[in-house]
């Protein structure tokens, strides 16, 4: 079997042709993923081996896949983390006030400046479970943006004394509906209300487009968004496993 990369992607050809792709991406921080097609034990062992030799591959399954995570296991990956899947009434931390963001300046990131931001955004990314390490680039950083960026479910909160940033959320304005992408507090802010305060910003905006209801994703281990999630009214409806197989 021969295996060659072309473009982000690795494919296996045997003497009847085509037999199986990776598709490759590089995370942010520094994790390789691949998705396999077919999920065949053997051909997914062998395209590890030349697709990252020498450091772990990733990758993700829906935690009800469990013949694919079958498959998987074959083929040497192991589980390293459980992402939960959430919806979440709009209505609760619309009601929410914004007393916890008195003193601070609070706008969408253009009136900050996109790239003082986005390194606002890698210090968060990186203190959370499963993206430690987390530094984009400015191309990165606009690719996201592109298609489901709206500023004006996107606050940002500013401490004009401390002279740093206090908070985010994010909510991706996708074709099936609004995606809570962040939601944080810098570490000097948490315990204080402000992520609350900050979500609740945004959820007003929703609200008043006649949004009812907000998907979101939060690492299993991640308790303090857990709880955030949960006192807004948030059900757990799936999850995503990420295994890894180590070379």
């Amino acid at each position: 079997m021969e295996i060659k990369q072309i473009e982000d992607r690795w494919e296996a050809r045997d003497s009847t042709g085509l037999v199986g792709t990776a598709h490759v991406w590089d995370r942010p921080d520094g994790k390789r993923f691949a998705w396999f097609d077919p999920v065949d034990a053997e051909l997914i062992a062998a395209l590890c081996a030349r697709i990252s030799a020498h450091r772990p591959v990733h990758t993700l399954a829906d935690v009800h896949e469990t013949g694919l995570q079958r498959r998987l296991a074959a083929a040497g990956f192991v589980g390293e983390r459980y992402e939960h899947d959430w919806t979440l009434p709009v209505a609760t931390a619309a009601g929410w006030d914004e007393a916890a963001l008195a003193g601070f300046v609070v706008g969408p990131p253009e009136r900050f400046g996109m790239d003082v931001v986005r390194r606002f955004d890698d210090a968060v990314r990186a203190d959370i479970p499963g993206l430690r390490g987390w530094r984009s680039s400015a191309e990165f950083w606009a690719d996201e943006h592109a298609a489901v960026y709206d500023p004006a479910v996107y606050p940002v909160a500013w401490d004009p004394v401390a002279g740093r940033f206090a908070g985010m959320v994010r909510v991706w304005m996708v074709e099936s509906g609004p995606r809570l992408g962040l939601v944080c507090a810098a570490r000097p802010y948490r315990g204080r209300g402000v992520a609350a305060a900050l979500l609740g910003v945004a959820f007003r905006v929703l609200r008043e487009r006649g949004h009812t209801k907000v998907v979101t994703e939060c690492d299993s281990a991640n308790m303090g968004s857990k709880a955030l999630l949960e006192k807004a009214g948030g059900t757990i409806i799936g999850g995503t496993v990420e295994l890894v197989r180590h070379p």
